[in-house]
């Protein structure tokens, strides 16, 4: 019984100086964002070339539907085009970038331009609420259909890159956001790229941001952390309180063998005079 007290104990020893290691360097993270937003405001920091960020706009979202005419799409010929159904991709151009369209509904019944109405599903695309993860990159290196962050003003903005510019040695990029009908209105120069989009988690972003507020940061890692401090004092404390027994009864025994080994000499003492 006492050896599955000791695993036991282990066990949630070993569990609460993970969730430890866990929550500090989630502190230590947020901590250092924080600190790099208040040294450098004009620039959202960044911890080893990776930037993260709150997804707050959903102008990359590929829920949005849009419309199309049959003359923007591509790469089909007019039967093709004649018999397109729902469900069926077709492809269109955006810039240099070509984009493929989902058709959710055909309208082209009693109409002189013939149109559809269209999901943009993409790999790439983000949503609001996402965290999501840019990391530094040489402007040489960006090309047509990557997905780029930016910045715009004091804001910082994710849209895909639909034409690459290189006029007299000045580069710059033509943007979109998939969820917008029209392509940003002003070209992005290199000296304003953030980095490269790499990757999101799903609906963490208000998430971490709320952890970078101090409320947030007292509930999700405070309050763990001193329930684990709490729970360690009172483990420590019956422990010692285990150790301090074991002493009495020790103790205890010590003075029992001790008052035996007395009356065990007044008994030899008390027979000996009988013996001579």
């Amino acid at each position: 019984m006492k050896e599955k007290k000791s695993i036991a104990s282990k066990i949630v020893s070993a569990v609460g100086i993970v969730l430890c290691v866990i929550f500090g360097m989630m502190l230590l993270f947020n901590l250092t964002i924080i600190v790099k937003g208040l040294i450098n405001k004009d620039v959202p920091p960044s911890v080893f070339g990776i930037t993260p960020m709150v997804v707050k706009s959903g102008s990359m979202s590929s829920d949005v539907q849009h419309s199309i005419y049959r003359s923007e799409i591509i790469d089909m010929s007019e039967e093709q085009l004649a018999s397109i159904k729902v469900g069926d991709t077709v492809y269109t151009m955006v810039g240099d970038y070509k984009v493929a369209n989902r058709i959710m509904s055909v309208n082209a019944a009693d109409m002189e331009e013939p149109f559809y109405l269209v999901m943009r599903p993409a790999k790439d695309h983000i949503e609001v609420g996402d965290l999501i993860f840019s990391r530094k990159t040489d402007p040489a290196d960006v090309k047509v259909g990557d997905v780029i962050s930016f910045m715009e003003n004091s804001s910082v903005v994710t849209h895909r890159v639909i034409g690459v510019n290189n006029e007299n040695g000045q580069l710059s990029f033509a943007t979109k956001g998939d969820a917008n009908n029209a392509e940003d209105s002003d070209p992005v120069p290199a000296d304003k790229l953030v980095g490269v989009y790499k990757s999101r988690i799903p609906a963490l972003g208000d998430f971490i941001y709320f952890l970078q507020k101090p409320l947030g940061m007292a509930l999700f890692i405070g309050i763990p952390v001193l329930t684990f401090i709490i729970y360690d004092i009172i483990r420590r404390s019956r422990s010692a309180k285990k150790e301090d027994n074991k002493t009495e009864e020790l103790e205890k025994e010590l003075e029992r063998l001790r008052a035996l080994a007395k009356e065990q000499e007044a008994k030899t003492s008390g027979e000996d005079p009988k013996a001579e």
